[in-house]
């Protein structure tokens, strides 16, 4: 049996396990058995209830018997077993006006009983995996959160590059790498964000040292917005440094985020949302993308190998169906609408 008293060290060692595994991507099953290992327990059991709109039971189980004693795989047998080695030590924590949850320590079949230590050990580690549990769920909605965040911006043809309280560059968007990947008025230093040209160079970091050490009296700086120019002749980029709130001494905080728009991409109408939103025609929502890409008519109709009247025609049907009769108002439309949010990414030139 575990005995506390002497084994501290392996019991921090046991919690930080438990905190790892559920924050790591892995299982509360996991975590019973890491109990039930240190515990020397023939079965340890899991029951959470969750209180919302309605009530929801959860029931886990790791068992050794299942393992060890092929007799006791029968739910009768191992009841009648359960009870013959001594009552089971049970623990309890929550909140009964949202989560409950309770642990069951069945003692080993070889008749010695848990040491008094067990229990307010067993009541120590369903605090600890309760906490940890809902630290997952919230690390989860998170990470789920910024993908969603992450999927839109490289929909509308947005970068976003974020910067920890030293000014490195700690998470990029899609579209963000891509255009640092090109080397074309954007690149990496040493872990930080650097512009190609001199002079647009040393305004970006005097525009990044701002909002990232901010007076601590001061309000939160407002957003700067500023041009980088391009090698490659093209248009400038337009960025925008924004001040986010971090905890200093908290590594791996976003201090600061720059967000890049490239005035020679756009995002493109997510074509099947297209379809469901103005009952377009898989053609018609074609042509609809193209003259939103700023394509005219005549070289919407070459792109799509069909003929000027054709497009026309599609482009008459897209009129009134959308309830427009100008060009100019369908490029407005188009990206205005839902379809513009839709969650395929933009295909990057080397996809």
């Amino acid at each position: 049996m575990f005995d506390t008293g002497r084994h501290t060290a392996e019991i921090a060692d046991l919690i930080e396990s438990i905190y790892d595994t559920l924050t790591g991507g892995g299982t509360l099953r996991q975590c019973l058995m890491l109990v039930r290992d240190a515990t020397g327990a023939m079965e340890v059991t899991l029951e959470i209830e969750t209180r919302g709109a309605s009530v929801r039971h959860r029931r886990l189980t790791s068992s050794a018997a299942e393992v060890r004693d092929e007799t006791a795989r029968d739910a009768g047998q191992r009841q009648e077993l359960f009870a013959t080695t001594g009552a089971r030590i049970t623990a309890d924590c929550g909140d009964p006006q949202e989560d409950h949850y309770r642990l069951h320590l069945t003692p080993s079949h070889d008749g010695q009983p848990f040491s008094p230590d067990v229990q307010p050990l067993a009541e120590d580690l369903l605090r600890h995996m309760r906490r940890a549990h809902r630290l997952a769920a919230r690390i989860d909605r998170s990470e789920q959160e910024r993908n969603v965040y992450s999927g839109t911006l490289d929909r509308l043809a947005v970068g976003a590059i974020f910067l920890d309280a030293q000014g490195r560059v700690i998470h990029t968007t899609r579209v963000a790498r891509d255009l640092i990947d090109s080397q074309d008025g954007l690149r990496l230093s040493r872990g930080t964000l650097a512009a190609a040209d001199a002079l647009d160079n040393r305004a970006l970091q005097a525009a990044i040292r701002s909002r990232l050490a901010p007076a601590e009296a001061a309000p939160r700086p407002h957003p700067q917005t500023l041009v980088v120019s391009r090698p490659s002749g093209a248009r400038e980029l337009g960025l925008i440094v924004h001040s986010l709130s971090s905890a200093p001494e908290a590594p791996g905080g976003f201090a600061a985020v720059v967000m890049i728009r490239d005035p020679d991409q756009g995002g493109e109408p997510e074509r099947a949302i297209l379809r469901n939103l103005f009952a377009m025609t898989a053609a018609e929502a074609e042509v609809a993308c193209s003259l939103t890409s700023g394509l005219s008519l005549d070289e919407t109709a070459q792109s799509l190998n069909i003929s000027r009247n054709t497009a026309r025609t599609h482009l008459r049907s897209i009129f009134s169906k959308s309830g427009i009769s100008r060009q100019t108002e369908l490029m407005r439309l188009m990206l205005s609408s839902a379809a513009m949010l839709g969650m395929t990414p933009i295909a990057s030139p080397d996809d």
